[in-house]
């Protein structure tokens, strides 16, 4: 029987058994290891639930349902993304977006991050990771979460769009606010700001075109017209986002967790092509959004009675820890047979940076572990982390020998 406390919160659809206690910025389950945290849900909950908590929403908490839920456009709107609701005014192009009218603007998109045109960046990506790790590799020890985990994708991420790297700290200053416990009003003051932020870089480019992604978002096309200037601003809110967060989080965990397994820096020292591997399983063990879906009308899955209008949560790193799908899911093991996970998430609305993300962290990985194939997280330190809508490390201090 639910806490009667709870039970007053709730909606008289939901059955008591289906009511559970989760704070998505800060459950009493997450511990040193956030998604370890999490997956004490798989154990403690029904496969679907309800919390009353940040203005109250659903969670489904298993592989199989979640790709149901973030597949089914039917039922399910990417219009509303934030917990609790904002409703802002803004829209994020072509993330909140439903079929059909996502897919044009999609396409558009893909065009500058396909696997060819990623392909083609890897010398560069390796030159930025190799001058990020000449700036650390002497001291023996840093603070890897901002000075090297963000500072290379947003670096990267800052250089493709053609944005000037000396706004580095007031950029990344802007997306940690927002992805932190802030007010719906001050999330939506921060919405403005990246918007008038990328569109006065993208009115330059209408008079100064630039060889970089903002100058040719300018010049794209949707159903054969040029984007308007509402347009880019919402794709340039979206990419703003993307490109200085989500990497930059995701490598923090995924080297938090190979300073923890020394036989794992071993092995991918000895060889760099099974970096590749490690990645998809970083994803999977590491995987960081709570993905977030509106219902558009009323829907039973497995039990739970969706209401129109209701928040429905899909934390993707349970998806990659159900042990239904991925025995063992608290191991960090590269030769699995098969392996499923959704950190990118699935269906039409499947990350469009996925290809960058994973050669990011592929090149990270190698050449760290090439130029410090030996590091442990620094002694009297715990990397502390941010939970919400994208997780993230505020601090991940590794130590080496140097020499």
């Amino acid at each position: 029987m639910a806490d009667q406390s709870l039970r007053e919160l709730v909606p008289d659809h939901v059955a008591d058994e289906q009511i559970v206690d989760y704070d998505y910025f800060n459950d009493h389950r997450f511990g040193v290891d956030l998604q370890a945290g999490q997956h004490r849900l798989h154990a403690e909950a029904p496969d679907i639930f309800y919390t009353p908590r940040n203005g109250g929403f659903w969670v489904v908490t298993r592989y199989e349902l979640m790709e149901k839920v973030l597949r089914d456009t039917e039922h399910f709107s990417n219009r509303e993304l934030d917990i609790p609701k904002s409703n802002s005014p803004y829209v994020m192009i072509p993330l909140n977006l439903d079929p059909p009218d996502h897919l044009p603007f999609r396409m558009a998109l893909m065009r500058h991050f396909d696997p060819k045109t990623i392909r083609a960046m890897e010398p560069k990506l390796r030159g930025w990771a190799n001058r990020l790790i000449d700036a650390v590799v002497d001291r023996g020890e840093c603070e890897f979460a901002e000075q090297v985990g963000a500072a290379f994708p947003v670096s990267v991420f800052m250089e493709l769009m053609g944005l000037p790297l000396d706004r580095f700290e007031e950029f990344r200053d802007i997306v940690l606010e927002y992805f932190g416990r802030t007010t719906v009003e001050r999330r939506i003051e921060l919405q403005e700001r990246m918007m008038a932020v990328m569109w006065a870089e993208f009115e330059k480019r209408r008079t100064e075109p630039r060889d970089d992604l903002m100058s040719k978002l300018v010049a794209e096309q949707v159903r054969g017209r040029p984007l308007t200037d509402d347009e880019l601003r919402s794709i340039g809110f979206l990419l703003f986002i993307a490109g200085l967060d989500t990497v930059a989080n995701t490598l923090s965990f995924t080297f938090r967790q190979l300073a923890i397994h020394p036989e794992l820096q071993e092995r991918l020292a000895a060889d760099p092509e099974l970096a590749p591997e490690f990645v998809e399983e970083a994803l999977r063990r590491c995987s960081i959004v709570q993905q977030t879906r509106l219902v558009k009308k009323d829907f039973e899955l497995a039990g739970a009675q969706f209401r129109a209008g209701e928040m429905v949560v899909c934390p993707l790193a349970l998806g990659g820890m159900d042990e239904r799908r991925n025995p063992d899911p608290e191991a960090i093991d590269i030769d699995r047979k098969e392996r499923s996970h959704l950190a990118f998430s699935t269906g039409p609305h499947i990350c469009i940076g996925n290809f960058l993300a994973r050669m990011e962290m592929k090149i990270m990985v190698q050449e760290w572990l090439r130029r410090i194939p030996r590091f442990r997280i620094k002694p009297g330190t715990e990397p502390q982390w941010r939970a919400g809508g994208v997780a993230a490390l505020s601090d991940l201090y590794l130590q080496w020998d140097r020499g």
